[in-house]
């Protein structure tokens, strides 16, 4: 049966996502300035090519607008300077993957921590000032208290009471930001997510990660950190409710497919399309 479905893409050259919004209008000027490899390898900028670009942008117009993206620029700027390598370069996922598998996971045992607060981030007119975001939120479809909830630079969180406490499940990852949950319709203990943040770029993934025993531990599945030298953000993922070895997952480097449980993946819309979204149709 042919499988119909629906995606929400942005097509544009491909650049590596350590460049924040990868179709902004100040990177139109550096899209040209450097091109491709011989090995195809995608285009990088440091972030200081990346800032001169944008205030260049920025010269004679309003900064001030509303929805003009200059604050989020500045936030994601100042957040990733304290991570540019001595080259001026952000890391790619890879890089922290293979730094993480170097060490000890282990917490020190006569390390001693008391959180001390604030616990009440209190509310303004335009928020809640020091409260996280939110990036994906999962119900098991087959128990109504088991919620998930991925955070873009936080971790992913389970609840086995509807919501009333929350437990961390993925705190000692190279990156541990979340955009994408899904379970299993015909196995709550299968779960897959998609790491990195799809929103801000607090963070970048590192893959496809998979548990069988309801998120106690975790594996990377075939799509991960290992494949490529550039960054990843990855987005939406969906499990074939008729099938359980189909997953399909939004990606900035195209809609990638998996019909054996994650082992393996194949790119079904290939890059340029950035796909931020999609959905499968009901019965098709």
């Amino acid at each position: 049966m042919k499988r119909v479905f629906f995606i929400g893409c942005l097509l544009c050259s491909i650049i590596s996502l350590a460049q924040f919004n990868e179709s902004a209008p100040w990177m139109a000027n550096l899209k040209d300035s450097k091109t491709v490899s011989a090995k195809g390898a995608e285009q990088r900028f440091s972030l200081n090519e990346i800032s001169d670009a944008f205030h260049q942008y920025w010269k004679g117009r309003d900064s001030l607008a509303k929805g003009s993206g200059f604050k989020p620029y500045m936030r994601w700027e100042n957040y990733w300077k304290h991570f540019a390598d001595q080259n001026g370069y952000i890391p790619t996922s890879k890089q922290p993957w293979k730094e993480v598998q170097n060490l000890n996971a282990e917490v020190n045992p006569v390390s001693s921590w008391t959180a001390l607060g604030p616990f009440s981030s209190g509310t303004m007119a335009i928020g809640q000032p020091g409260a996280g975001r939110i990036n994906a939120v999962a119900v098991d479809p087959n128990n109504e208290n088991v919620w998930y909830a991925g955070a873009p630079a936080g971790g992913l969180w389970k609840s086995t009471d509807a919501g009333n406490t929350w437990a961390n499940i993925f705190d000692n990852f190279a990156q541990i930001g979340v955009s994408g949950i899904a379970i299993d319709p015909n196995d709550s203990n299968t779960i897959y997510i998609s790491t990195g943040d799809d929103d801000a770029f607090d963070s970048y993934s590192i893959g496809v990660f998979k548990s069988t025993d309801g998120g106690q531990n975790w594996n990377p599945t075939g799509l991960n950190a290992e494949i490529s030298d550039f960054s990843w953000s990855m987005n939406e993922i969906f499990i074939d409710p008729t099938n359980s070895n189909i997953i399909w997952v939004a990606t900035n480097k195209g809609l990638y497919k998996s019909t054996d449980a994650g082992t393996t993946w194949t790119m079904t819309l290939p890059a340029p399309a950035i796909v931020k979204d999609f959905r499968l149709k009901p019965g098709d």
